[in-house]
């Protein structure tokens, strides 16, 4: 396992990194059509760093939400097919507390990235 964790570093880090240059080849891309199609073509302001840094954030926090939500879900399939199993009810139920736990903890420091972009930052 610990062989496996600067693969996934790596990977995580190209990720960010590479994200906000597809954010920059998709916008090229839209105004070429748009000038195709006859429309003006503003892709608006460049994004700040500041943005940018945000919109990273709240895309990795909401797929970080997306993760607790099946897995709250396939602890629910897991209880009611448990049969009256005790030990798979408990783990269900341990496994539904702890995505509850972390879903609150990801919506808390989701509006904490909303509250600094929007209200400190002016972004």
């Amino acid at each position: 396992m610990k062989k496996n964790i600067p693969i996934l570093l790596t990977i995580i880090i190209s990720f960010l990194v590479l994200l906000p240059a597809q954010a920059q080849i998709d916008t090229i891309l839209i105004d070429d059509a748009a000038q195709g199609a006859g429309y003006e073509a503003s892709a608006g302001e460049p994004q700040t760093i500041p943005a940018t840094v945000g919109t990273v954030i709240q895309i990795l926090l909401s797929f970080v939400g997306t993760i607790f939500f099946i897995f709250i879900i396939v602890s629910g399939i897991q209880w009611m097919t448990a049969g009256g199993n005790e030990e798979k009810v408990t783990k269900a139920r341990t496994r539904i507390i702890n995505a509850s736990v972390g879903l609150g903890i990801t919506i808390v420091a989701y509006f904490i990235t909303w509250f600094i972009s929007t209200a400190i930052l002016g972004t």
